[in-house]
């Protein structure tokens, strides 16, 4: 009898614990709660390990570089004035600390207020008046705005005109000549020491006409662009005294207006020294060199001349003529405006006449 107790005892204890002996030793298993339906599969049962960063090293010192100054960006621009003040302050009250000549340069950084500009020169910071200064790639071309005044004789009286009460008033509006005339060429000889007095008499040879004979010049070079030739040109406006060294020289009015008592009209900006190159550049054949003081230049010499220099100066002469000029009979390279008695007799040196890009003038750039 005590032996069936035993094993009802064993195999009760067997069913209670559904044969779980053949995976652990009974009581090594940690009891869990029973799964649920989205739980009851077989991946519900694997573990998955937890993440975890991967070890890093302990952070070490490294040395760093100094930090450097952002450079300054900045613009080259030029003086257009012959004189232009760079102060310590941006306002014309400050010290002057520098001045600098004309198309000198100095680097923009940029605007200090609506009249100055914050600059660098040789390396240190000052400002400057900004409508002084251009970008240094623009050229300069020069213009002297209109002025009047009241005619005068030889003994400094006022002249009238007809009705006696009109003083008569002549006035002045200089151009520069590559403005007007893109394709022009300029060599002023007496901006050189190629002319016959050896000496550079133009400090700074500004190719400027009156405005109107200018335009009567864009006209002939209309015409001889037409024909495959453009201008060079050897003279224009001339300052008085410059015209007194010439004739002190050559001492010879037939050549050189004589300034002690009448003035010429080069000096009025309203006379032209010219010759024509052809489509290649070459100056054509005329029949001296300029500025040849024999009789050779004469007009009435033309019977010296050849056929292809008398044919040269004639078209020449036709085209500036029909174009509103008139010559002289003593240089065949020299045409004044016939309107010249208007102008200002001037001695204004070149160097004084003020400076301002295309665009400042109105004009595209050329």
């Amino acid at each position: 009898m005590k032996k069936l107790v035993c094993l009802f005892f064993a195999a009760a204890i067997l069913a209670a614990s559904g044969c779980g002996y053949f995976t652990e030793p009974i009581g090594t298993q940690t009891p869990t709660a029973l799964p649920t339906a989205a739980e009851d599969s077989a991946e519900a049962f694997i573990p998955t390990p937890e993440v975890t960063d991967a070890p890093t090293p302990a952070p070490t010192s490294v040395p760093t570089a100094e930090p450097t100054a952002t450079p300054l960006v900045t613009s080259l621009f030029k003086s257009r004035v012959n004189a232009l003040n760079l102060r310590a302050e941006p306002n014309t009250d400050s010290a002057v600390v520098a001045t600098i000549g004309f198309e000198e340069t100095v680097e923009v950084i940029d605007a200090a207020n609506e009249d100055f500009l914050r600059v660098l020169y040789n390396g240190a910071e000052c400002y400057c008046a900004n409508r002084f200064v251009v970008p240094a790639s623009e050229q300069l071309y020069g213009y002297l705005a209109p002025m009047y005044e009241y005619k005068k004789d030889s003994h400094g009286n006022i002249e009238y005109e007809s009705d006696g009460v009109t003083p008569i008033t002549l006035k002045s509006e200089l151009i520069d000549l590559r403005l007007v005339i893109p394709d022009i060429t300029v060599y002023q000889i007496f901006g050189t020491d190629k002319n016959f007095t050896g000496r550079v008499l133009y400090k700074r040879p500004v190719p400027v006409l009156q405005t109107a004979t200018a335009k009567k010049l864009a006209a002939a070079a209309d015409r001889f662009r037409r024909d495959g030739y453009t201008i060079k040109l050897y003279d224009s406006y001339r300052p008085k005294s410059v015209q007194f060294i010439l004739y002190d020289i050559v001492q010879n009015s037939a050549y050189i207006a004589n300034p002690y008592n009448s003035a010429s009209n080069h000096n009025r900006a309203a006379a032209v020294d010219i010759t024509l190159l052809d489509r290649n550049g070459k100056e054509l054949e005329f029949p001296t060199p300029m500025h040849t003081f024999t009789k050779k230049v004469y007009r009435s010499s033309a019977s010296e001349w050849t056929d292809e220099q008398r044919r040269n100066v004639d078209y020449m002469t036709n085209v500036m003529l029909d174009s509103g000029f008139k010559l002289i009979n003593t240089e065949w390279w020299h045409f004044s405006d016939t309107d010249y008695p208007s102008f200002i007799v001037m001695d204004i040196d070149m160097a004084d006449i003020p400076m301002y890009t295309a665009y400042q003038l109105g004009y595209d750039r050329p």
